[in-house]
């Protein structure tokens, strides 16, 4: 039997530059070159695809459109009324999740398997949770929900939960593809094919809905104003 290595943390690449060899994180040499490409992805589409934008909207317009006035829909309905300034950010953060799973189709670890990865996303929703707490509900508000032991408990696990809940799944995903390959050596042609389309567009989309989803709900929740 051969070992069958699961590292937790992506090794550092080494880069030489100016003479000087730097050793990076692969997580953020990956995450950058999404977010260069979802850049290139998205200049092509404003000056290519769709240069003018028109009042009746079609092809690759009205899809775009489509797509953020659900999106906007949703996180209004989760926000009462906040949606409108915050779509965005949820919509940059539904792009990264759902990048970062389809980069291992093109055999490139995803950088949400990377706890360090899904813990500043969480750090993130930590912060948002109590800006907009705050600003909602001003300081005496806020300071009076801290009265409750609970909230308190909850505020401070939040993030670290959805870190681990976003890593355990997007991990465990990867370690049966890799196991899958693993195991049937050379005959691995049609099963792993079909589980890496699973495991790198479906199952992603689901986690990337869970994780919003609770930030929403987390946000709501701390931002809600007494009656």
């Amino acid at each position: 039997m051969k070992e069958f290595p699961v590292e937790l943390f992506p090794e550092p690449v080494e880069i030489a530059l100016f003479g000087h060899a730097f050793r990076v994180s692969q997580t953020v040499l990956t995450t950058w070159g999404i977010l260069a490409a979802v850049l290139a992805l998205a200049l092509v589409y404003r000056f290519a695809l769709a240069p003018r934008l028109k009042d009746n909207p079609k092809g690759p317009q009205q899809a775009l459109e489509a797509a953020v006035e659900g999106l906007d829909s949703y996180v209004g309905s989760k926000l009462h009324g906040m949606g409108d300034s915050f779509g965005a950010y949820i919509f940059s953060l539904a792009l990264l999740l759902v990048a970062s799973a389809f980069v291992e189709l093109l055999d490139i670890r995803a950088p949400t398997t990377d706890i360090t990865m899904t813990l500043a996303l969480g750090l993130i929703t930590f912060f948002l949770v109590n800006y907009y707490g705050f600003k909602r509900r001003g300081l005496r508000g806020r300071m009076k929900a801290f009265r409750n032991p609970f909230l308190v408990l909850s505020d401070m696990v939040a993030p670290i939960s959805m870190a681990c809940r976003l890593f355990g799944n997007m991990f465990g995903g990867m370690i049966i593809i890799e196991l899958l390959y693993y195991a049937m050596g050379n005959f691995a042609v049609a099963l792993p094919s079909v589980a890496g389309l699973y495991f790198n567009v479906f199952h992603p989309l689901i986690q990337a809905f869970i994780f919003i989803t609770l930030t929403l709900s987390y946000i709501a929740e701390a931002s809600e104003t007494e009656n």
